[in-house]
């Protein structure tokens, strides 16, 4: 019986014109990866933290990424949590089962409930207190953030959802499922992660992004005369070294609380140009686009945890 209401509303929605119709539904896997490097450690200041901007996700996702696109037909979206260094599950005792928000598991009615009569209430509670331990943690015993490697190993079959089989509600009506796999990745845009030296390089292509290879970057392109700082990418033969893993061309990229090391700390005021994020996105694009990563924005630090979410939601809204 249930079925048969669900499709009869859905039918109502989308109006019964007895022409053929193709209706197209998303549905969002959201992979929050905070980078728990030493970033956290307070030496870089920024107006918000990583833990308010999380638990804003989780307790905004109803109505505001939810209602993104007016989808109307039971989606099955999941906001789950990746480690860059998936060890600290066991060494910070992290129950990911508080950190995940799973909608495909659920009948109408529990997606209902859930979500629009507080029944995430316990839930939102618990995950704030787990991000919180988290970070914590974290604080207290260094980690690393291998994103490198995080790319290359933890983005698997098992954490990227497929789109589901077309449904066919009528002879006229079909709506086409699609899955989309989005990674929020919370990190200061500097790849560090024990890879260093020329063992790590190919030529001036590397599996790391520091600061110093930013300043030496920065001085080779000042030195050669070439006014276009992206000509002058192009050109250099500099990069971050792409990432062999096809799932990537299943994913999109959303970076952010990418931290300028190269401003004034008490000002926020630029001491060099081009300054660090400049860069930096330079670095990024390149290394996602030849990683097999189609969709993607690069972002500064936040200044708002509502700042944030706007980003993200337009970042969603706009493929």
């Amino acid at each position: 019986m249930k079925k048969v209401i669900t499709i009869c509303t859905v039918l109502f929605l989308l109006g019964c014109t007895g022409e053929e119709k193709t209706i197209i539904n998303e549905h969002i896997n959201l992979i929050i990866t905070p980078d728990l490097s030493n970033r956290i450690e307070g030496l870089y200041p920024k107006p918000v933290t990583d833990v308010e901007l999380i638990t804003n996700i989780y307790s905004n996702y109803y109505p505001d990424i939810y209602n993104i696109k007016n989808r109307i037909i039971g989606q099955k979206d999941i906001l789950q949590f990746r480690f860059t260094n998936p060890s600290i599950i066991s060494d910070f005792n992290i129950n990911l089962n508080s950190l995940t928000m799973d909608l495909s598991v659920m009948n109408p009615d529990e997606r209902i409930n859930y979500l629009a009569k507080d029944g995430n209430k316990a839930m939102l509670k618990a995950l704030e207190t787990e991000v919180k331990n988290i970070y914590l943690n974290a604080k207290q015993n260094s980690t690393g953030g291998d994103i490198y490697n995080y790319f290359k190993k933890e983005i698997t079959p098992t954490v990227i959802k497929k789109s589901a089989q077309t449904l066919e509600i009528d002879e006229f009506t079909k709506v086409t499922n699609i899955q989309r796999n989005i990674i929020v990745l919370l990190t200061d845009g500097y790849i560090e992660a024990g890879l260093y030296g020329n063992k790590n390089c190919l030529n001036k292509k590397c599996l790391f992004l520091s600061k110093t290879k930013i300043d030496q970057f920065r001085n080779e392109f000042l030195k050669s005369g070439n006014n276009d700082l992206e000509d002058f990418f192009k050109s250099s033969g500099y990069g971050i070294i792409p990432i062999k893993n096809k799932i990537l061309e299943s994913t999109e990229v959303f970076v952010s609380e990418m931290y300028d090391r190269s401003l004034n700390p008490k000002t926020g005021s630029q001491t060099v140009s081009p300054n660090d994020f400049e860069i930096m996105v330079l670095f990024w694009s390149d290394w996602l686009e030849k990683s097999g990563v189609k969709h993607y924005r690069l972002l500064d630090t936040a200044n708002s945890k509502e700042e944030f979410l706007t980003e993200l939601k337009n970042f969603i809204s706009e493929k």
